[in-house]
């Protein structure tokens, strides 16, 4: 049997290839040093990194011992883990627009790292901060308009 993290590599760095690829073809604009195709090529170049370093890691781990005990009672946890962030997703993408990105994402961070079993406060920092870090990149940096949705009245 296949190493998992072979295949699971190798479709990340493939993945991460064609989304550098394609962002080449995005049309610069004119008077500006960077064009819309920087973050997906920065992006697509991330994912072939990792996904280069967990094929490595794959190839050294060799075969897995895929035997598992017929007695051996399987976790929900991973199950319950990928529904709650795909529902985070989903409630990201309806939530959005009428509640800001601020509102939005706040919740849903705190929410997936305590999920994901981060101590409390420090899910709290990280998703405060995440938070503001992603505001002040994409708003500030980037000029990209994040919605405000419920904040409107106090966007600067």
């Amino acid at each position: 049997m296949i190493n998992k993290d072979i295949v699971a590599g190798a479709l990340l760095a493939g993945a991460g290839a064609w989304i550098a690829w394609e962002a080449q073809s995005f049309p610069t604009l004119g008077g500006m040093t960077y064009g819309p195709g920087l973050f997906p090529t920065v992006a697509g170049c991330g994912l072939v990194l990792c996904g280069v370093l967990i094929f490595i890691t794959g190839v050294l781990q060799g075969r897995p011992d895929d035997v598992v005990a017929a007695e051996e009672p399987r976790s929900p946890w991973p199950l319950i883990n990928a529904l709650s962030v795909i529902g985070c997703v989903i409630f990201f993408a309806l939530a959005l627009d009428p509640l800001g990105f601020h509102i939005a994402a706040f919740p849903v961070l705190l929410f997936l790292l305590i999920l994901f079993r981060i101590k409390w406060w420090k899910s709290l920092l990280l998703a405060v901060g995440v938070t503001a870090l992603v505001h002040l990149i994409f708003y500030s940096f980037l000029h990209v308009p994040l919605p405000w949705g419920l904040l409107e009245p106090y966007a600067w």
